[in-house]
């Protein structure tokens, strides 16, 4: 499963309110397929996030988003903050309807006052999306350490608010400061994490341009 699935998966969690449309969401998953991207080996930003990204192998990976992100990549030198920004406009939907397709989403249309059309997604229970809140409940209050998929996950969800439902309310300060912990100090330590977290500045700078203006989900 791609580390932007497993957002989107957290972000439509069943036991709290879907994320606005509008609120920073398309940000962070495309930050999320650039970062996968990157810890396969695939693409590489400039140090310093002081170039575009360079594709280093841009054989088809299987998944169309991702390969999406590769051909854009080299198609036209863009720096991460500029490729978040474009993939940002229609990384949302093809994503929700794939987990849709394999059952790991519901999709439920209804009307709101009886005139407006709305359409939301709810996660759905199972073995995968198990794994996945008892993997996230390991590292953010267990104490468990995170492998590079699951810190990036983490990171890139920091200040999203996406995590607390599913978190006790009397540990939720708790499970803040490890998300905080992991976004500060888990970059550090190797190329591809450093490459990783040139991804992951792109990102919040850009979240926080959008959050100047809408806020992220609570």
């Amino acid at each position: 499963m791609l580390i932007a699935e497993e957002l989107l998966l957290l972000a439509h969690d069943d036991l709290r309110t879907a994320p606005s449309l509008f609120d920073d969401a398309p940000y962070r998953l495309a930050g999320a397929l650039l970062v996968e991207l990157v810890i396969a080996g695939r693409v590489a930003p400039a140090p310093g996030g002081d170039g575009p990204v360079v594709v280093l192998d841009g054989a088809p990976t299987g998944r169309d988003e991702l390969d999406r992100v590769l051909d854009l990549a080299a198609a036209t030198p863009r720096h991460a903050a500029e490729l978040v920004d474009l993939l940002a406009r229609h990384v949302e939907r093809p994503l929700l309807d794939g987990l849709v397709d394999r059952g790991l989403l519901r999709r439920e249309d209804r009307a709101v006052w009886g005139l407006l059309r709305s359409t939301r997604w709810r996660t759905v229970d199972g073995p995968a999306v198990a794994a996945l809140r008892r993997r996230v409940h390991g590292v953010l209050l267990d104490g468990a350490a995170p492998g590079d998929r699951t810190a990036a996950l983490l990171t890139l969800a920091e200040g999203s608010g996406w995590l607390r439902p599913r978190v006790p309310r009397e540990r939720r300060r708790e499970a803040d400061a490890r998300m905080h912990e992991l976004a500060a100090t888990w970059w550090r330590g190797s190329p591809v994490r450093e490459a990783a977290g040139a991804v992951g500045a792109a990102v919040a700078a850009v979240v926080s341009t959008v959050t100047l203006v809408l806020p992220t989900a609570t």
